[in-house]
């Protein structure tokens, strides 16, 4: 009952508005005949009528990428989806298993990786320790071989090596002979080999894992050196030969020193050797200070990761989802029904503030503005006005009934979810608006060429006088602009 009470107090007083409009703006006759109408002041608004539909911010129809029986459809219209979420689905076969050996493929590889980052450090570290390890016995060995049992030949062996090996037996004294050039040559092995041990002495002391790889080829050509050295030693002492069978044991004991001194360096070599090896197989470091071996893993994991990316990519072609939040409102797939890759068999509108497509004539379009005030009315509420604005004008035109239109778009300010897609709506686009402007009716202003003319009612006469007009409003009056003054009568037939 309040709403029918509220209705008809409505109309009534949308009637006495109309009654006071037509007594001020049509006016009256006065005695000699003649319509009369009052100037004054009130807002004009100028709108262009127009009719719209309404349209979702989103719509979309959607289908399999490829050929397939449909196995399962989880969502009808009328439903709600939300992004990402599976509407139907074609038998996906073997695609599944692949897809799971894939991934556990994937998983593997990043463990490798983890296990490798963990390890890499250690390894390069151990191996570069290692070798510096290996160097410094290595240069202990040479040393000892040397300085100790080598140079038990020798006479001054540290300022002029001289090969010299013989024994006291009582007040005798017994030399053994060796080739004067043989001994030449170890005398000046000699020499090289206290260089070198020197040298190795000063290097080993600042030695650090940053300079192990760039000094190890050279410390084992000198090893070798040495080594050649005391080749040469050992040839010249086993061709002792003791004169009497009591000279045995001490030649012996120079045969096996010598042999041992060559032992030691042999195996320090060989040590270094491995040690070196064993560093260039583990994790080596990049200029940007990665490990190869971590890099090749990684590259590994991607390779995984993009054959999973693959297989998923496969599987994805065998399934329908939605691309936003939104409603389903077409579902042609059928459960066991075969079907073609790309025909449309989905359609799904975003649920999102919906908007009112309109076509306005090239009459018209050049008064239309963005951001210009639309009040919408729908045929489906016939009591509710809506408001909104012009969001967009689209610059290219098209043709209806040999007229040329573009298209506008407006926005509701309020959507109200109620409002359906494809509703009819009826829009009175707000294009320029005076407030409480002089006005008069149009149908009172002749027009002369540019010049617009109106009779004004001084008393019972009427005098014709030229006015300017300003904006034209859609209900039928006129701004006047200079000419006339407030409560001035005009007349008209």
């Amino acid at each position: 009952m309040l709403n029918i009470f509220k209705s008809k107090k409505f109309v009534i007083y949308g009637i006495l508005v109309i009654i006071v409009i037509v007594v001020a703006v049509f006016g009256f006759k006065n005695g000699n005949g003649k319509q009369t109408a009052i100037v004054m002041r009130a807002d004009i608004i100028q709108e262009v009528v127009s009719t719209g539909k309404v349209k979702p911010n989103q719509s979309v129809d959607l289908g399999f990428d490829k050929s397939g029986r449909v196995e399962s459809v989880s969502a009808e219209v009328g439903d709600s989806v939300v992004k990402g979420q599976v509407i139907a689905s074609l038998e996906s076969g073997e695609i599944g298993a692949d897809i799971a050996k894939a991934r556990a493929s994937l998983n593997e590889e990043i463990i490798k990786l983890r296990e490798i980052r963990n390890t890499a450090p250690i390894s390069y570290d151990d191996a570069y320790k290692n070798l510096e390890v290996a160097m410094k016995e290595g240069y202990s060995s040479a040393d000892n071989a040397v300085r100790n049992r080598a140079d038990q030949f020798f006479v001054n062996s540290s300022s002029n090596p001289q090969f010299e090996v013989s024994f006291s037996d009582g007040n005798y004294v017994h030399y053994f002979n060796v080739p004067s050039d043989l001994i030449i040559v170890i005398n000046d092995d000699r020499k090289k080999a206290e260089d070198i041990l020197n040298n190795w002495e000063k290097k080993l002391a600042t030695l650090d894992s940053s300079k192990v790889t760039s000094e190890v080829n050279l410390f084992l050509n000198d090893l070798n050196t040495v080594s050649r050295f005391l080749d040469k030693v050992a040839s010249a002492v086993n061709t002792f030969a003791p004169a009497e069978y009591a000279y045995q044991t001490t030649v012996s004991t120079y045969k096996t020193t010598i042999a041992s001194a060559r032992t030691e360096v042999s195996g320090s070599i060989s040590s270094i050797v491995v040690a070196k090896d064993k560093l260039n197989s583990a994790p080596t470091l990049t200029n940007e200070g990665q490990f190869e071996s971590v890099l090749t893993q990684e590259a590994k994991v991607s390779q995984a990761r993009a054959n999973l990316a693959s297989f998923e990519a496969m599987a994805g072609k065998s399934t329908v989802r939605a691309p936003f939040d939104g409603t389903v409102t077409v579902q042609d797939a059928k459960v066991g029904e075969t079907v073609s890759a790309g025909a449309p068999l989905v359609s799904v509108n975003s649920n999102s503030a919906m908007y009112i497509e309109a076509n306005i004539s090239e009459i018209n379009i050049g008064k239309i503005s963005i951001n210009n005030n639309v009040a919408v009315s729908f045929d489906a509420f016939p009591n509710e006005v809506f408001q909104g604005f012009v969001s967009n004008i689209e610059p290219g035109d098209f043709i209806i009934d040999g007229v040329v239109n573009y298209k506008v778009r407006v926005e509701l300010t309020n959507f109200d979810p109620k409002i359906k897609n494809g509703l009819t709506t009826n829009l009175k686009i707000e294009t320029a608006k005076k407030e409480g402007v002089l006005t008069v009716p149009l149908y009172a202003v002749s027009k002369e060429g540019e010049r617009n003319y109106i009779n004004k009612m001084v008393g019972n006469n009427v005098q014709k006088i030229e006015i300017t007009l300003g904006l034209t409003g859609s209900n039928g009056t006129a701004e006047v602009i200079n000419g006339l003054n407030e409560g001035d009568l005009v007349g008209f037939e």
